[in-house]
Protein backbone atom coordinates (compact mmCIF):
# COMPACT_ATOMS: atom_id res chain seq x y z
CA UNK A 1 0.00 0.00 0.00
CA UNK A 2 1.06 3.43 -1.16
CA UNK A 3 2.74 5.04 2.27
CA UNK A 4 1.73 8.74 3.74
CA UNK A 5 3.45 11.49 1.33
CA UNK A 6 5.53 13.75 3.80
CA UNK A 7 4.73 17.36 4.53
CA UNK A 8 7.31 19.82 3.33
CA UNK A 9 8.59 23.47 4.14
CA UNK A 10 10.74 24.29 1.44
CA UNK A 11 11.36 28.39 1.95
CA UNK A 12 12.08 30.36 -1.25
CA UNK A 13 15.03 32.08 -1.78
CA UNK A 14 13.16 35.36 -2.46
CA UNK A 15 11.62 34.72 1.45
CA UNK A 16 14.83 34.77 2.70
CA UNK A 17 15.01 38.31 1.90
CA UNK A 18 15.84 40.53 5.21
CA UNK A 19 17.61 37.74 7.01
CA UNK A 20 21.34 36.95 7.16
CA UNK A 21 22.54 35.69 4.05
CA UNK A 22 25.04 33.48 5.19
CA UNK A 23 23.32 31.56 8.58
CA UNK A 24 23.15 28.10 8.63
CA UNK A 25 20.77 27.19 11.60
CA UNK A 26 20.62 24.41 13.72
CA UNK A 27 18.15 22.34 15.18
CA UNK A 28 18.28 19.47 17.47
CA UNK A 29 15.55 17.58 17.46
CA UNK A 30 14.61 16.06 21.03
CA UNK A 31 12.41 13.53 22.20
CA UNK A 32 11.51 13.30 25.66
CA UNK A 33 12.41 10.35 27.68
CA UNK A 34 11.06 6.84 29.00
CA UNK A 35 7.80 7.34 30.28
CA UNK A 36 6.78 6.48 33.96
CA UNK A 37 2.96 5.20 32.28
CA UNK A 38 5.30 2.89 30.15
CA UNK A 39 7.35 1.70 32.57
CA UNK A 40 4.46 0.18 35.41
CA UNK A 41 2.17 -0.38 32.75
CA UNK A 42 -0.45 1.77 31.24
CA UNK A 43 -3.77 0.08 33.46
CA UNK A 44 -1.65 0.56 36.50
CA UNK A 45 -1.02 3.99 35.68
CA UNK A 46 -4.80 4.71 34.58
CA UNK A 47 -5.62 3.37 38.29
CA UNK A 48 -3.61 5.84 40.10
CA UNK A 49 -4.74 8.40 38.04
CA UNK A 50 -8.53 7.37 39.12
CA UNK A 51 -7.29 7.45 42.87
CA UNK A 52 -5.31 11.00 42.73
CA UNK A 53 -6.82 14.41 42.37
CA UNK A 54 -3.70 15.92 40.38
CA UNK A 55 -2.39 13.28 38.21
CA UNK A 56 -3.58 13.20 34.49
CA UNK A 57 -3.71 10.01 32.35
CA UNK A 58 -2.25 11.92 28.89
CA UNK A 59 0.23 14.27 30.82
CA UNK A 60 2.69 10.69 32.39
CA UNK A 61 5.86 12.44 34.14
CA UNK A 62 9.23 10.73 33.01
CA UNK A 63 10.29 7.27 34.52
CA UNK A 64 13.62 6.97 36.78
CA UNK A 65 15.55 5.85 33.76
CA UNK A 66 13.57 8.77 31.64
CA UNK A 67 15.35 11.49 34.38
CA UNK A 68 18.63 9.43 34.29
CA UNK A 69 18.55 9.90 30.31
CA UNK A 70 17.85 13.48 30.16
CA UNK A 71 20.51 14.23 32.85
CA UNK A 72 23.30 12.40 30.30
CA UNK A 73 21.96 13.77 27.10
CA UNK A 74 22.57 17.43 28.87
CA UNK A 75 25.85 16.46 30.11
CA UNK A 76 26.60 15.31 26.60
CA UNK A 77 25.33 18.08 24.42
CA UNK A 78 27.50 20.53 27.12
CA UNK A 79 30.34 18.63 26.56
CA UNK A 80 30.82 18.61 22.73
CA UNK A 81 31.60 22.77 23.50
CA UNK A 82 28.59 23.85 21.09
CA UNK A 83 26.26 26.23 22.44
CA UNK A 84 22.62 25.82 22.09
CA UNK A 85 20.61 29.81 22.00
CA UNK A 86 17.62 28.60 22.58
CA UNK A 87 15.15 25.59 23.99
CA UNK A 88 11.41 25.09 22.49
CA UNK A 89 9.81 23.22 24.84
CA UNK A 90 6.51 20.88 24.42
CA UNK A 91 4.04 21.76 27.48
CA UNK A 92 3.57 18.45 28.48
CA UNK A 93 5.12 17.10 31.86
CA UNK A 94 7.40 14.73 30.15
CA UNK A 95 8.99 17.14 27.73
CA UNK A 96 9.27 19.75 30.53
CA UNK A 97 11.36 17.16 33.17
CA UNK A 98 13.47 16.08 29.74
CA UNK A 99 14.35 20.14 29.17
CA UNK A 100 15.16 21.32 32.49
CA UNK A 101 18.25 19.58 32.67
CA UNK A 102 19.39 21.22 29.67
CA UNK A 103 18.06 24.43 30.75
CA UNK A 104 20.46 24.08 33.97
CA UNK A 105 23.54 23.23 32.00
CA UNK A 106 23.12 26.18 29.39
CA UNK A 107 21.56 28.92 31.81
CA UNK A 108 18.69 29.66 29.17
CA UNK A 109 15.11 29.87 29.58
CA UNK A 110 12.38 27.30 28.74
CA UNK A 111 10.13 28.45 25.66
CA UNK A 112 6.99 26.60 26.27
CA UNK A 113 4.83 26.29 23.24
CA UNK A 114 1.89 23.87 21.75
CA UNK A 115 3.35 24.31 18.54
CA UNK A 116 6.14 21.38 19.71
CA UNK A 117 3.09 19.66 21.83
CA UNK A 118 1.92 16.01 21.62
CA UNK A 119 -0.01 14.36 18.99
CA UNK A 120 -4.00 13.51 19.27
CA UNK A 121 -4.18 15.28 22.63
CA UNK A 122 -6.67 17.04 25.11
CA UNK A 123 -5.15 20.35 25.66
CA UNK A 124 -7.87 21.05 28.17
CA UNK A 125 -5.71 18.14 30.49
CA UNK A 126 -3.06 20.57 31.18
CA UNK A 127 -2.35 22.78 33.73
CA UNK A 128 -2.03 26.36 33.09
CA UNK A 129 1.51 27.35 32.56
CA UNK A 130 1.81 29.61 35.82
CA UNK A 131 0.85 26.35 37.68
CA UNK A 132 3.92 24.64 36.37
CA UNK A 133 6.31 26.88 37.51
CA UNK A 134 6.95 26.39 40.73
CA UNK A 135 8.68 23.01 39.50
CA UNK A 136 9.99 24.55 36.68
CA UNK A 137 11.01 28.23 37.42
CA UNK A 138 13.20 27.90 33.87
CA UNK A 139 10.07 28.58 31.83
CA UNK A 140 9.96 32.25 30.22
CA UNK A 141 6.35 33.74 31.76
CA UNK A 142 7.36 36.54 29.24
CA UNK A 143 7.74 34.62 26.13
CA UNK A 144 4.82 34.74 23.47
CA UNK A 145 4.05 31.36 22.29
CA UNK A 146 3.25 30.74 18.69
CA UNK A 147 0.41 28.34 19.77
CA UNK A 148 -1.57 28.45 23.10
CA UNK A 149 -3.20 25.23 22.34
CA UNK A 150 -4.30 22.90 19.07
CA UNK A 151 -7.19 22.38 17.12
CA UNK A 152 -9.08 19.72 18.00
CA UNK A 153 -11.97 17.79 16.06
CA UNK A 154 -14.40 18.87 18.64
CA UNK A 155 -18.20 20.53 17.50
CA UNK A 156 -19.05 23.86 18.82
CA UNK A 157 -16.76 24.46 21.14
CA UNK A 158 -16.97 20.99 22.71
CA UNK A 159 -13.38 18.83 22.55
CA UNK A 160 -13.25 14.92 22.54
CA UNK A 161 -9.36 15.10 22.55
CA UNK A 162 -7.99 14.29 19.39
CA UNK A 163 -6.09 16.49 17.21
CA UNK A 164 -6.76 15.25 13.66
CA UNK A 165 -3.62 14.12 11.78
CA UNK A 166 -4.08 16.70 9.37
CA UNK A 167 -3.44 19.18 12.11
CA UNK A 168 -1.09 17.90 13.60
CA UNK A 169 0.99 18.13 10.01
CA UNK A 170 -0.14 21.39 9.26
CA UNK A 171 1.36 22.50 12.77
CA UNK A 172 4.76 20.75 12.07
CA UNK A 173 4.70 23.04 8.42
CA UNK A 174 4.12 26.26 10.94
CA UNK A 175 7.03 25.12 13.38
CA UNK A 176 9.45 24.17 9.88
CA UNK A 177 8.38 27.63 8.95
CA UNK A 178 9.17 29.28 12.30
CA UNK A 179 12.37 27.82 12.33
CA UNK A 180 13.51 29.43 9.56
CA UNK A 181 12.01 32.26 9.60
CA UNK A 182 12.11 33.52 12.62
CA UNK A 183 15.00 35.86 13.20
CA UNK A 184 15.12 34.37 16.85
CA UNK A 185 16.13 31.32 15.29
CA UNK A 186 17.88 31.95 12.25
CA UNK A 187 21.45 31.20 12.27
CA UNK A 188 20.88 30.13 15.64
CA UNK A 189 21.06 26.63 17.47
CA UNK A 190 17.30 25.99 18.56
CA UNK A 191 16.76 22.86 20.37
CA UNK A 192 12.80 21.24 20.35
CA UNK A 193 12.61 18.96 23.24
CA UNK A 194 9.11 17.10 22.04
CA UNK A 195 7.36 14.24 21.20
CA UNK A 196 7.81 10.59 18.92
CA UNK A 197 5.30 11.93 16.61
CA UNK A 198 7.30 15.36 15.62
CA UNK A 199 9.30 13.34 13.32
CA UNK A 200 7.05 14.73 10.81
CA UNK A 201 9.34 17.69 11.57
CA UNK A 202 12.01 16.10 9.96
CA UNK A 203 10.30 15.31 6.70
CA UNK A 204 8.97 19.28 6.77
CA UNK A 205 12.15 20.73 6.86
CA UNK A 206 14.57 17.54 5.29
CA UNK A 207 11.94 17.14 2.57
CA UNK A 208 11.90 13.10 2.60
CA UNK A 209 9.48 11.79 0.21
CA UNK A 210 7.29 10.42 2.99
CA UNK A 211 6.48 10.51 6.62
CA UNK A 212 8.42 6.61 7.64
CA UNK A 213 11.80 8.02 5.85
CA UNK A 214 11.65 10.95 8.14
CA UNK A 215 13.00 7.84 10.67
CA UNK A 216 12.32 7.07 14.22
CA UNK A 217 13.00 8.88 17.86
CA UNK A 218 14.09 6.91 20.49
CA UNK A 219 13.44 8.16 24.13
CA UNK A 220 15.75 10.92 24.42
CA UNK A 221 16.82 11.00 20.82
CA UNK A 222 18.94 13.61 19.19
CA UNK A 223 18.11 14.38 15.85
CA UNK A 224 20.37 16.98 14.35
CA UNK A 225 19.46 19.17 11.29
CA UNK A 226 21.13 22.22 9.44
CA UNK A 227 18.99 24.43 7.42
CA UNK A 228 20.80 26.17 4.57
CA UNK A 229 19.84 29.96 4.35
CA UNK A 230 18.93 29.60 1.21
CA UNK A 231 15.62 27.69 2.20
CA UNK A 232 16.90 24.61 0.62
CA UNK A 233 16.03 21.57 2.00
CA UNK A 234 17.91 20.75 5.14
CA UNK A 235 20.88 18.46 5.84
CA UNK A 236 19.94 15.58 8.45
CA UNK A 237 23.50 15.40 9.96
CA UNK A 238 22.23 12.81 12.66
CA UNK A 239 19.15 10.85 13.20
CA UNK A 240 17.50 10.59 16.47
CA UNK A 241 16.53 6.89 16.67
CA UNK A 242 19.29 5.49 19.07
CA UNK A 243 20.91 7.56 21.81
CA UNK A 244 24.01 4.43 22.54
CA UNK A 245 26.28 7.00 21.37
CA UNK A 246 25.74 9.40 24.09
CA UNK A 247 23.73 7.75 26.69
CA UNK A 248 25.01 5.33 29.91
CA UNK A 249 24.39 1.60 28.90
CA UNK A 250 22.19 1.46 31.56
CA UNK A 251 20.50 4.04 29.86
CA UNK A 252 20.12 3.19 26.48
CA UNK A 253 17.28 1.17 24.97
CA UNK A 254 16.75 -0.65 28.36
CA UNK A 255 13.19 1.08 29.34
CA UNK A 256 9.93 0.42 28.18
CA UNK A 257 9.50 3.13 25.56
CA UNK A 258 10.49 2.52 22.25
CA UNK A 259 11.89 3.99 19.14
CA UNK A 260 9.05 5.30 17.10
CA UNK A 261 8.54 6.77 13.30
CA UNK A 262 5.11 6.53 11.45
CA UNK A 263 6.23 3.42 9.60
CA UNK A 264 5.13 2.04 13.28
CA UNK A 265 1.34 3.54 12.63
Amino acid sequence: APRESAPCAMRSPVAAVGLPTASVTSILLIRHGDRYDYAIGKEPWKLRCKASDTLVSSDPPLSALGHSQAGALASYLGSTGRGVDRILCSPYLRALQTAQPLAHASGLPLLVDFVAAEAHQMPSALPPIDARLPYFPEIDEGYVPHMRSVVTDGAQGKEPGVEPRLEHMRRMLLLASLLRTDPKCVGKCVAVVTHAASVALVAALACTPTLDAAGKLAPCGLCELSLPADGSPATVIRRGDDGSAYLPAAAAGAGATAAWGFADS
